[in-house]
């Protein structure tokens, strides 16, 4: 696959016209007409630069224009799109041509899916959807994170399945019923569904009571859906779990569970590094 790391490597014209020099930094040219795209080897200095070598990478139906304005940022959403315009036209075509809103262009040749990075991300819900997944979402719309080449994959694990008649939920911010925050223990037997601060929230409010305790934390929770089959992102309300950890045998990175739009991309950011260091 050929994807520009920057759009500023790509130039464009209109007509084949040999002998004219290029912009320093263009690395591939694209010509409408024909169309074709070369790769540009230059020589000099300044910002002009002279055309030493011109060679063809694609020409003719095996490359389209996609006719909609794109974020050319979103390099995980070209990727996706351009695969799928590949797949589906009945010509050969394997480099699609982008434009974005400031009028720069882009290309992706060759495109490969696989290149993209898989981030599972770990949350449990109610409320739906779940705060972390809510906030990725936002942060993949506004293109903050769209150089990374990285899509998001929700694991979520809801919380109603605990429901029965002597379950309590950690706060009344989950909307499900009896909670630690705001109900007395009343039942034998109760079911604690929570994290291993409600578990002592109980035991502190409730010492040497019989119960039942269901981890939901994601960072500890044993249910499948927490177990992630690949790189992920998921939250805590322990400060001190914040950072890089692993679980499952895969790496991840910890939020706490309050950090905002900022704080998360961030994290994002410091996973992604790692994981290619």
């Amino acid at each position: 696959m050929i994807f520009p790391d920057e759009y500023k490597f790509v130039g464009i014209k209109d007509r084949e016209r040999r002998g004219e020099s290029v912009y320093f930094a263009t690395e591939y040219l694209i010509s409408r007409e024909g169309p074709v795209l070369y790769h540009v080897k230059s020589r000099g200095s300044g910002f002009m630069r002279e055309v030493v070598e011109l060679e063809t990478l694609a020409s003719g139906q095996e490359i389209v224009f996609h006719p909609d304005i794109v974020d050319t940022r979103n390099r995980a959403h070209l990727i996706e799109l351009a695969d799928e315009i590949c797949q589906k036209k009945k010509v050969k075509v394997n480099t699609v041509v982008f434009g974005g809103l400031d009028e720069h262009i882009t290309f992706v040749k060759d495109p490969d899916p696989k290149s993209i990075l898989t981030i599972d991300v770990l949350d449990v819900s109610p409320p739906h959807p779940p705060w972390l997944v809510h906030v990725l979402a936002n942060l993949e719309a506004s293109g903050i994170l769209g150089d990374l080449t990285v899509r998001f994959v929700p694991r979520i694990l809801d919380l109603r399945q605990f429901d029965c008649s002597n379950v309590y939920f950690p706060c009344r911010a989950s909307g499900l019923g009896r909670s630690l925050d705001t109900d007395r223990i009343e039942h034998e037997h109760p079911r604690i569904v929570g994290c291993s601060i409600s578990k002592e929230i109980f035991l502190a409010n409730n010492p040497g009571k019989d119960f039942e305790f269901i981890n939901i934390c994601p960072l500890q929770s044993t249910e499948r859906i927490m177990k992630p089959d690949g790189p992920f992102i998921t939250r805590c309300c322990r400060s001190e779990q914040k950072g890089l950890t692993e679980k499952n045998g895969q790496k991840g990175i910890v939020v706490h569970w309050g950090d905002g739009p900022a704080k998360i991309a961030e994290a994002v950011r410091c996973l992604v590094e790692d994981l290619r260091r």
